[in-house]
């Protein structure tokens, strides 16, 4: 049995995590809904999924991040325990709350500007990277490539861009060759970013 005292510790260290948490889903929200997605951009993973079959099927964006999720945080929860649930959950929770309050605002950022994509990317890899260095995940994917970087060689950035490398290639039947061309780019940058930010 642990001493009361470590279990304060673990709950204090818990509590400080959270809002770096919330922060990094807000992060990842605002670089779909305000830059990615207005811009005709995908991201990869589930997250990836959900924007496709939103825009196939008309579905809150939000709604399906959620749905779709659900069964990688059971799987986060069989193989990296009860906290890493928790954290993930928190982070999937955010970013779904957080896609849902921005959808009801226009797009007011278009143009496939280097500058805009970077930004993108940018704000992405950040927000995915600082959810991961604080324990949770945003997308099933990276629970995924937390697993494999485990048992691999492979860091977490490249094992969530292999993951997604059939994603994109839908993105090419739905959106042609020039937004999913530039959705890698996007995405690779944004992997990068993420290995950065976690160590």
């Amino acid at each position: 049995m642990k001493p009361k005292n470590s279990y304060k510790v673990y709950f204090i260290d818990l509590l400080t995590k959270i809002p770096w948490i919330i922060s990094g889903a807000i992060m990842a929200a605002i670089s779909l809904e305000v830059i990615l997605i207005p811009n005709g951009l995908i991201d990869g993973g589930i997250t990836g999924v959900s924007m496709m079959l939103s825009e196939i099927l008309g579905y809150s964006l939000s709604v399906l991040l959620f749905i779709l999720n659900i069964p990688f945080v059971l799987l986060g929860y069989i193989y990296l325990g009860k906290r890493f649930a928790f954290t993930t959950s928190l982070g999937i929770t955010a970013l779904t709350i957080s896609t849902g309050v921005l959808e009801v605002f226009p797009p007011f950022l278009r143009g496939n500007s280097i500058l805009l994509i970077f930004i993108g990317a940018l704000l992405l890899g950040m927000g995915i990277g600082i959810v991961i260095r604080n324990g949770g995940a945003l997308d099933g994917t990276d629970v995924l490539a937390l697993l494999i970087s485990d048992k691999t060689s492979y860091t977490v950035g490249e094992s969530i861009f292999a993951i997604n490398i059939f994603i994109f290639l839908f993105a090419f039947i739905l959106f042609g060759w020039k937004g999913a061309l530039v959705s890698i780019i996007t995405y690779f940058i944004a992997t990068i970013i993420v290995d950065v930010v976690r160590t």
